[in-house]
C-alpha cells in the first residue's frame, strides 16, 4: 500500500487527467458541461487550475488511502488520533480558502491553502504520524 501511495503520488498528473476526461465525460452526459465550465471561472487559479471535480476526487481517493494504511498499521486509538489530526487539518484548510475568498481573493491565503492540501495529499503525514505514533508520541492522549 506505501508503494501505491509513492506511484500514486509520483504519476499523480496522468491519474488526474483520467478523472479530468471521466469527469467532463459525467457533466457532459447529465447536460452539466457548460454550468460546471462556468463554476470552474469562479474558482481562483491559487486554488485549482484543473477541473475542481477531478481534483475532488483524487484528493479523497488519496486520502483514503493514506487513512486506510494508517488504519492496518496503527492501534485503533492512535488510528483515531490520526483521523482527528487529518481531520483538524483539513478544517483549517477549508478555513483558509474561505478567509481567503471572504478577504477579497487574497493570494497569499490561496498559496497558504495549497501548501496544506499538498502536505495532506503526499506520503508524509503517513509516515511522520506512524514514526511519532510507534515512538510513543500521543501515549498519554491514547491512555486517557
Amino acid at each position: 500500500m506505501l508503494v501505491a501511495l509513492l506511484l500514486i503520488g509520483t504519476y499523480n498528473d496522468p491519474a488526474l487527467s483520467f478523472f479530468t476526461v471521466l469527469w467532463q465525460k459525467i457533466l457532459a452526459a447529465l447536460g452539466l458541461r457548460r454550468y460546471a465550465e462556468h463554476l470552474q471561472q469562479g474558482i481562483n487559479g491559487g486554488i485549482t487550475k484543473r477541473l475542481l471535480p477531478a481534483v475532488a476526487t483524487y484528493a479523497a481517493l488519496y486520502l483514503a488511502l493514506c487513512l486506510l494504511l494508517l488504519w492496518l498499521l496503527l492501534p485503533p486509538a492512535q488510528w483515531g488520533l490520526a483521523m482527528r489530526l487529518y481531520g483538524g487539518a483539513l478544517a483549517a484548510y477549508v478555513a483558509i480558502v474561505v478567509v481567503g475568498k471572504l478577504a477579497g481573493d487574497v493570494q497569499w491565503a490561496y498559496r497558504l491553502s495549497r501548501q496544506v492540501l499538498d502536505f495532506l495529499i503526499s506520503p508524509l503525514p503517513v509516515a511522520g504520524l506512524y514514526v511519532l505514533f510507534r515512538a510513543g508520541f500521543a501515549g498519554k492522549a491514547v491512555r486517557s
